[in-house]
């Protein structure tokens, strides 16, 4: 399943970066969104309630938006919820003596890349 990115992370990143197919009708695109959807939260074991989606996306949006080195150690984790996201987070930046805006990210729009500053929020 690795292999062909048949896992939780495969479908959040299939998820993320869609987009439609050449003779794609919008039905047809909707449908395979859902889909992706569907297969991440079946692979993450979240509950299918409000607070527990809630909490699988800004988790990984979180995880998106921070340093790779904080998000790849906060994945190896596989932490269950966004308050322990949180505290090792806050556990990880303090032993390295870093502010979570330290290191910039690139962020993907488009075509177009673009590095945003965390002073720029």
């Amino acid at each position: 399943m690795k292999r062909y990115h048949l896992t939780e992370d495969g479908y959040r990143r299939k998820l993320r970066t869609c987009k439609p197919a050449e003779g794609e009708s919008p039905d047809m695109f909707i449908v395979r969104i859902v889909t992706f959807l569907d297969r991440w939260i079946e692979l993450s074991k979240t509950d299918k309630s409000y607070e527990k989606l809630k909490d699988l996306i800004v988790r990984e949006q979180f995880m998106d938006a921070c340093p790779e080195d904080l998000a790849t150690s906060l994945r190896e984790k596989d932490l269950p919820t966004l308050e322990r996201v949180a505290k090792e987070a806050d556990f990880f930046l303090k032993a390295r003596n870093r502010k979570l805006c330290d290191q910039l990210r690139k962020v993907f729009q488009g075509n177009a890349q673009r590095r945003i500053d965390c002073a720029a929020a």
